[in-house]
């Protein structure tokens, strides 16, 4: 900041009033930062999405996540999922974890991602926005917090397929969702698999979500090989509640430990 600004009383006093400026997430604490799409809806509609799910609409968000590893943020790992994104910091944090920076930065970052992948995958121009919050977790509770965001997913997985198979079995959209406040899990099933729909068939990044992560890989240059890493995605999780996921939650965030490997 120049010196000639800060040495005039009127902004010293002005910069005073940012009271929220120097708020930060504590030390020495893993965080996730958690982006929600705001009137999703309203875009998918804009958008002509698939229903009850788009995998061009699924793309969109996973480029939008994978934009805060381009924009060297460096999160730990991406949950991607429904209509958000999850990034989990650990080993690095970014802007010396002032939340207003955080949650302002990696806002405009996935907006402006996904409006540039919509235009893309569905050549259509729209202005959106995602909200960002903030939360305070550990290693092992990141598991479980993966876990939650993941149940989530799965009750809106089934929600979406019931809702789509009623409105296509002409039902008003009201009605619809009244009808599915009172079906039980059970019920649910049993009305899809009638119509030939088996919940636990369809694709696992439907009802699993999305992980994208940095993973090494071996490179030979010239007489000597060499470890990089690059960012990937992974469309075929299992539960985070299985060993399976909890062991590829705990290896993810071993390989984000800060390294000097060149990155692909």
């Amino acid at each position: 900041m120049p010196e000639s600004y800060l040495n005039n009383p009127s902004n010293k006093a002005q910069t005073k009033r940012e009271v929220f400026s120097k708020l930060q997430v504590p030390t020495d604490t893993l965080f996730f930062v958690r982006l929600n799409g705001r009137r999703f809806q309203a875009v998918a509609k804009k958008l002509k999405v698939e229903k009850p799910f788009d995998k061009k609409f699924a793309q969109c968000l996973v480029a939008s996540g994978k934009a805060i590893f381009q924009e060297n943020l460096n999160p730990a790992l991406i949950y991607v999922a429904s209509d958000e994104i999850n990034a989990l910091f650990v080993h690095t944090t970014p802007f010396s974890r002032r939340v207003e920076k955080i949650n302002s930065v990696l806002a405009g970052t996935v907006s402006s991602a996904f409006s540039l992948s919509a235009l893309k995958l569905f050549r259509k121009p729209l202005t959106l926005a995602f909200d960002s919050r903030i939360i305070i977790t550990s290693i092992e509770k990141s598991v479980y917090y993966l876990k939650w965001r993941q149940s989530d997913s799965w009750r809106n997985h089934n929600n979406a397929y019931a809702y789509w198979l009623l409105r296509t079995l002409g039902r008003k959209p009201k009605d619809a969702a009244q009808t599915l406040k009172g079906l039980k899990t059970k019920e649910l099933y049993q009305l899809l698999f009638q119509h030939g729909i088996n919940l636990a068939k369809t694709p696992a990044w439907q009802r699993r979500g999305v992980l994208i992560y940095r993973r090494p890989y071996k490179k030979q240059v010239e007489t000597q090989t060499v470890t990089r890493w690059r960012v990937g995605e992974n469309w075929n999780l299992p539960l985070f509640s299985s060993a399976n996921g909890k062991a590829l939650v705990r290896q993810v965030i071993e390989w984000a430990k800060p390294h000097k490997a060149i990155e692909a």
